[in-house]
């Protein structure tokens, strides 16, 4: 195309103007870019930390209530909802366990499971009574293994005596150490209710146990459900308190992360449109003035059969390359600076993850938006040239 030939040539002939405006395009871009990189190096390390921890998405019931699994089933279908599982009294979830030979016994806290539960991905629920997953600081201090059996003893006061029963239980996994970081098991809800009615004196006919009182309906305590992300954790809540329930949740420290990232996205977007808005006058008052000063060039290529598309595109051109060249020069700069930044500041975060980093998607967007204001502000000045009357250049020859 011609007028992008001519274009680039007058941008040649006049460089040290050009290379003026890349400079200053890439000194309002790289500390741009910087900024994005530090936004996104904090954030999603202090995000990832969260995500690796799956109890900050839990969202648990406070104090004992009397929930039938209707009900749980009920609130397992709200939005946001991922997994949900009843619990038993938090007294009742509680276990001798040991070895299959009986040594090495110690205190664990069942917690209640099932299938997709995310608390112990990637380790797969218990899948029945007679399998349970260790919390890995039981695992470690029993010297058990996935596969291995172990010995599950609970006991109960009726009256005067003080009976018990044992299982024998076969070690499904081992739970991540987020997942639980202190002595425990999870178990299948079904056992963790057949251990609590036998504690209550309720016959549990399926392990053969006996006892004196009634087999009352099956009815939970409270429940312990999962959001399907971090953002969701607040309207899972907020949903369940809507229904009268009391829960439990970390999303103040959520809230802390989500707050950061949504104010360190306003303060870039506050830079970029104001570094944005003076590179744009400029570089258009510089296109205009630049498009007046060879008005009589512009109108003799007019007059030569240059077309208005191609009059107008002449600065349009010029605009877009000096975007592109300015872009290239501040991504550079940026990959220096980040270089130097991870270098010296690094070490803080968790995992020696990158302080300052972007992804080629980042790059590309704000390089794009770099190309936009350009074309934006050439706008005028391609308006200008496309006004140029053939006739000028004959009064300017």
């Amino acid at each position: 195309m011609l007028s992008l030939r001519l274009a680039l040539a007058d941008l040649w002939h006049e460089r040290g103007l050009a290379a003026c405006f890349m400079v200053a395009l890439a000194a309002i871009m790289a500390p741009l870019l910087v900024l994005l990189g530090l936004k996104t190096g904090v954030v999603d390390t202090l995000r990832g930390q969260l995500l690796q921890d799956p109890r900050m998405r839990e969202v648990s019931s406070l104090g004992n209530r009397t929930l039938e699994a209707s009900e749980i089933e009920a609130l397992g279908r709200l939005p946001g909802v991922v997994f949900i599982v009843g619990r038993t009294r938090q007294l009742a979830a509680t276990a001798t366990l040991a070895r299959a030979d009986g040594s090495g016994a110690l205190t664990a806290e069942l917690v209640p499971s099932g299938p997709g539960d995310p608390l112990i991905a990637p380790v797969a629920a218990p899948a029945g009574d007679d399998q349970l997953v260790l919390a890995a600081p039981t695992a470690e201090h029993l010297g058990l293994a996935a596969g291995d059996k172990i010995r599950l003893a609970v006991q109960r006061r009726l009256g005067e005596t003080v009976e018990g029963k044992s299982l024998t239980l076969t070690v499904a996994g081992i739970a991540p150490l987020s997942a639980f970081g202190r002595d425990g098991a999870f178990v299948s809800l079904p056992l963790l209710a057949a251990l609590e009615d036998y504690r209550d004196g309720r016959p549990v006919p399926r392990f053969g146990w006996d006892g004196p009182n009634t087999l009352a309906i099956r009815a939970y305590a409270g429940f312990r459900a999962v959001a399907a992300d971090l953002e969701a954790v607040a309207t899972v809540a907020a949903a369940f308190e809507a229904r009268g329930y009391t829960v439990t949740t970390r999303a103040d420290e959520i809230e802390t992360v989500l707050r950061l990232d949504r104010n360190l996205t306003a303060i870039f977007l506050i830079v970029a449109v104001i570094g944005g808005a003076g590179f744009a006058v400029s570089l258009g008052a510089s296109l205009i003035g630049h498009v007046a000063r060879k008005r009589g060039e512009l109108a003799l290529l007019r007059l030569m059969g240059l077309s208005l598309r191609g009059m107008a595109g002449y600065p349009l051109f010029q605009g877009l390359a000096i975007a592109l060249a300015g872009s290239a020069l501040a991504v550079g700069t940026f990959f220096g600076g980040a270089a130097v930044i991870n270098a010296r500041f690094s070490a803080g975060l968790p995992g020696g993850e990158d302080l300052c980093r972007l992804g080629p998607e980042q790059l590309a967007a704000v390089a794009g938006f770099a190309v936009l204001v350009a074309l934006v502000s050439a706008g005028a000045a391609g308006i200008a040239a496309a006004r140029v009357e053939p006739g000028e250049g004959m009064r300017h020859g």
